[in-house]
């Protein structure tokens, strides 16, 4: 009789493979601490905070977007090319519009997001893509699998010539009542004459003007496109600016070294400005729309009917001119004048027709 050995321990089946696979094992990251790490290179970049903001408010806005769909941490990787889809179709159909906005009332907070906006959100989630992709933090793009957000044109609808016009005679009127609309009348007509972005305005001081040459100039440190450049002006425009300062001379104690100043001596707020310019607006009976940029792209609109592309395109401060084609808004009744002139059957070919 002979007696097997027992075994100690029971058998189980492999769990481990023999052999490691290829592949490089990494801890999952958080977004969140990706994203922070991308905030800091972006800082070192020199990015502007109007810029970073935007950034954040990307973040915080994707970061939103996951946990409405689910309890469990975001991720770096649950970013891919289905995530993207669903964030915009949730931007367009389900996200509220100035959601928290403290200046917005609640009746402007409604669902689903502008084109434009979605168009801004995405172009703002592909930069911080394309860096972790660089950084090899994902090892794909999932954008390059991503068939992109179709959106529909925008038309701008301008304000004409003849609204121009009123709105600087309203505010003309209102110059004689006080300091406060003698500057409004000052600044309509800069931003008018110069096509300045209302940033870039409010941030003139009197060293910005060339008396001389009657310019000015928009350092690059103010403009968007960090590069400084020459601006022309009406004589009218030029007297009504040094008339303007000679009035600020009035403030007393310690004032900003700007030209257009609220009633404190400081810098003026953009929201206090297009609050009163809607009420000129509205007195010179305008029925558009009015935002404050509506000026600049008004005025460049028709700047571009002469056809001079690249002296418009200085003015602006654009460094390329399919930029600047996106003022190229022409107003129905040129159309139908340079048709009238330059179609075939148009004036200009009567003697080529007979």
């Amino acid at each position: 009789m002979s007696f097997g050995y027992l075994d100690e321990t029971p058998k189980v089946n492999k769990r481990q493979p023999h052999k490691r696979k290829s592949e490089k094992i990494t801890k999952k990251e958080t977004a969140k601490a990706v994203f922070e790490r991308f905030i800091e290179f972006k800082q070192k970049q020199n990015l502007r905070a109007t810029t970073l903001n935007q950034h954040l408010l990307l973040y915080n806005n994707v970061e939103n977007f996951h946990y409405t769909r689910t309890y469990r941490p975001f991720y770096l990787t649950d970013i891919t090319t289905d995530f993207i889809s669903n964030y915009c179709y949730w931007l367009k159909n389900e996200a509220i519009r100035f959601d928290g906005h403290k200046y917005k009332p609640d009746s402007t907070q409604t669902q689903g997001l502008a084109d434009a906006s979605i168009n801004g959100r995405i172009k703002y989630l592909k930069t911080f893509v394309n860096w972790c992709v660089k950084q090899d933090l994902l090892s794909k793009n999932p954008f390059d699998m991503w068939e992109g957000f179709k959106r529909d044109a925008h038309n701008i609808d301008i304000l004409t010539r003849d609204e121009l016009k009123r709105l600087l005679k309203v505010a003309k009127e209102h110059s004689k009542n006080s300091y406060k609309h003698v500057r409004d009348y000052v600044l309509l007509h800069v931003l008018i004459d110069g096509m300045f972005r209302i940033s870039e305005a409010l941030l003139i001081s009197s060293s910005d003007i060339d008396e001389m040459n009657k310019t000015l100039i928009i350092r690059s440190k103010h403009a968007k496109s960090r590069k400084a450049r020459i601006v022309p002006l009406s004589n009218k425009t030029f007297r009504l600016i040094m008339q303007l300062i000679e009035e600020n001379k009035a403030f007393e104690g310690d004032v900003d070294d700007l030209i257009f100043l609220s009633l404190s001596g400081r810098m003026l707020s953009k929201n206090n400005c297009l609050r009163d310019f809607k009420k000129l607006a509205k007195e010179a009976n305008i029925k558009k729309r009015f935002y404050l940029h509506l000026i600049r792209h008004s005025v460049a609109t028709h700047y571009l009917e002469s056809g001079d592309v690249e002296s418009l395109r200085k003015i602006l401060g654009h460094s390329d001119l399919r930029t600047v084609l996106t003022y190229a808004h022409i107003a129905d009744n040129t159309i139908i004048e340079k048709h009238a002139n330059a179609g075939f059957f148009g004036n200009d070919n009567i003697t080529s027709r007979k």
